[in-house]
């Protein structure tokens, strides 16, 4: 073999590994509403454009039962998860409110999360281990729910604190 072909071998395996990398991309987007520099990174994906969401009855009329089953199974893993890695608020309140937009694959990966606190006083710092246990989370607990093309689920949740 000539290195001219071996050249043109290896750019060809390259290019390969470069499309099939972007097939399975996995990357997971979680946005804080508080940030000012995610939340311009989520305003410019327009992801309500292509994902509707679920949760809104007009849209999901025959499945909507089974889309608030699988919205509330999921934040039951979420709070689940929260407490496994023994996350706490750190706060007096003795319920956290959060409005949450999950961004879902026709399977039902998660794909981008986009969250408020709207409790007062959780710190920047307990939000960023949120979003950080959200983002290790998201890899590995897709929801019970499939579609034929992207969806979201949107609405507000309470976390309890212990």
């Amino acid at each position: 073999m000539t290195i001219k072909t071996i050249k043109k071998i290896s750019f060809t395996i390259l290019i390969l590994l470069v499309v099939d990398s972007c097939m399975h991309n996995d990357h997971i987007g979680v946005f804080n509403y508080d940030n000012k520099q995610e939340l311009s990174q989520y305003n410019t994906l327009h992801l309500d454009a292509t994902h509707p969401n679920l949760l809104n009855p007009k849209i999901s009329t025959s499945d909507y039962n089974l889309v608030v089953k699988s919205w509330s199974n999921l934040h039951q893993r979420i709070g689940d998860f929260l407490s496994k890695n023994n996350f706490d608020w750190e706060v007096e309140d003795h319920s956290i409110a959060i409005v949450h937009k999950i961004y879902f694959s026709a399977e039902g990966k998660i794909k981008n999360y986009f969250f408020k606190v709207l409790t007062e006083n959780v710190s920047e710092e307990k939000k960023e281990q949120f979003a950080s246990l959200i983002l290790k989370f998201s890899k590995d607990n897709p929801i019970n729910f499939k579609k034929e093309g992207p969806f979201a689920q949107c609405g507000k949740t309470k976390y309890l604190t212990e």
